[in-house]
């Protein structure tokens, strides 16, 4: 495979990924959604399956980039290594949270504002109580959480951090290193 095919099939992988991650992650919000009354049990199953499916995304679709990858003595001597995995996992992160982010959106926005602007306002009690915020601090910030652009942002700033945790330990399932030459084969 030449270096332009594998470099457009890498971008494939990736814009894949983040596609499928960000749209997993909006499914389980809105089955959150809809599970809403079940009680603690499906939620607390419903919150893991965001993490499993996070790390499943990460481990499956690095996988195959890293197999795009393999080791060549003039281009890429080491394979993908630890920092080209967690690089290409925090890359899917980001893209997820475009994703998400306008999912979430239209979620709040669209299909049910009433519901999400009683949890929204909620949370802004609890934020005015604690002291953390004052009200006119929350009433900016509730009128921000209007803006697709802002959800967007705020999303993929969400997955930088949780995807690029969780990145820390995908990346060194996913990397691809030839074996170093000074180790002696195992019999």
């Amino acid at each position: 495979m030449d270096e332009q095919t594998r470099k457009q099939k890498y971008r494939g992988e990736l814009l894949t990924a983040g596609m499928v991650l960000g749209l997993v992650m909006f499914a389980v919000v809105v089955l959150q959604y809809l599970f809403r009354d079940a009680g603690g049990f499906v939620v607390g199953l419903l919150s893991f399956a965001n993490f499993a499916a996070i790390v499943a995304v990460l481990i499956v679709y690095g996988r195959r980039a890293a197999a795009l990858c393999p080791p060549d003595p003039v281009l890429r001597p080491n394979g993908f290594t630890y920092g080209r995995a967690f690089g290409f996992s925090i890359l899917v992160s980001l893209l997820s949270g475009i994703v998400y982010g306008v999912g979430y959106f239209l979620l709040t926005e669209v299909i049910d504002p009433r519901y999400f602007g009683r949890a929204m306002e909620r949370v802004a009690e609890l934020y005015i109580s604690s002291g953390l915020m004052t009200a006119e601090q929350v009433q900016a910030g509730m009128a921000l959480m209007h803006n697709l652009f802002v959800v967007i942002f705020a999303n993929m700033v969400a997955m930088l951090f949780q995807g690029g945790f969780l990145s820390l330990f995908t990346a060194a399932i996913v990397r691809y290193r030839r074996p170093h030459s000074s180790f002696p084969p195992l019999q």
